[in-house]
């Protein structure tokens, strides 16, 4: 019962409920800033991202809410649909036919120990040319990219939100009070090919991110996560800039 607890806890995890951003400041804010432009707004906290060092600063739900981001369904037929000519179910297999024709095959693995693992499909991203499949273990979890073309597996802690240069893309978890899983974020780079290298894993420590999206190739907004003096955990809006 404490597996399947924690995988349907992940999966509802993944599907997205967004909570409602709180108006406190964690230990490391100078201030609230209610509803400010970058320009003027008290930079709360710094964070290093591909060697760029970034202000962070109170941001809004209208600007977060601007940028687009895509989720997928908690059903994993509805998430097939679309793809179903090249993406199947068969029992404890999860089919994925490649470009060459080729079949990469992913099967769930349902032993009562910690190899247990459970495959979910979410979607096909053009722009990536990978499948996306959820991965849920003993008390973690992860996502596995899969080149459409090639069937490589990329494993990231979140899924990818691409930059709009579509050179980058990050991906994010927030994990502060359980830590069964990374808490922090990773950036991707594509190769010409389009294949995904591994960048920066960042783990952070008082914060986390649900989400982090590109406004721009430089300018991000995120959902923050973070902990109040008594470890109480809450949420809001943060844009991150970087410094001059």
């Amino acid at each position: 019962m404490k597996r399947i607890a924690f995988v349907l806890s992940a999966l509802y995890f993944v599907s997205c409920q967004q909570p409602v951003p709180t108006a406190e400041t964690d230990k490391d804010s100078a201030q609230t800033v209610p509803d400010s432009s970058a320009a003027t707004a008290v930079v709360i906290d710094t964070v290093t991202i591909g060697g760029q060092l970034y202000n962070i600063t109170l941001a809004t739900q209208g600007e977060y809410d601007q940028i687009p981001e895509w989720r997928s369904d908690t059903s994993e037929a509805v998430n097939i649909l679309p793809d179903s000519a090249r993406v199947r179910r068969a029992g404890d297999s999860l089919i994925l036919t490649l470009a060459n024709g080729q079949r990469k095959v992913m099967v769930n693995n349902n032993s009562d120990n910690d190899e247990y693992t459970q495959y979910a499909y979410q979607k096909y991203l053009p722009a990536l040319q990978h499948w996306v499949v959820f991965n849920a273990g003993y008390e973690w979890h992860s996502y596995e990219l899969i080149d459409s073309r090639t069937g490589e597996m990329t494993r990231t802690i979140g899924l990818p939100e691409l930059s709009p240069d579509k050179k980058h893309f990050i991906c994010t978890n927030t994990d502060l009070m359980a830590a069964f899983t990374l808490n922090g974020f990773q950036l991707f780079q594509l190769t010409p090919e389009g294949k995904p290298v591994l960048l920066q894993e960042q783990e952070l420590h008082n914060w986390g991110a649900t989400t982090i999206k590109w406004k721009d190739d430089k300018n991000l907004l995120a959902l923050q996560h973070y902990l109040d003096p008594k470890s109480d955990e809450h949420t809001r809006y943060i844009r991150l800039s970087p410094r001059p």
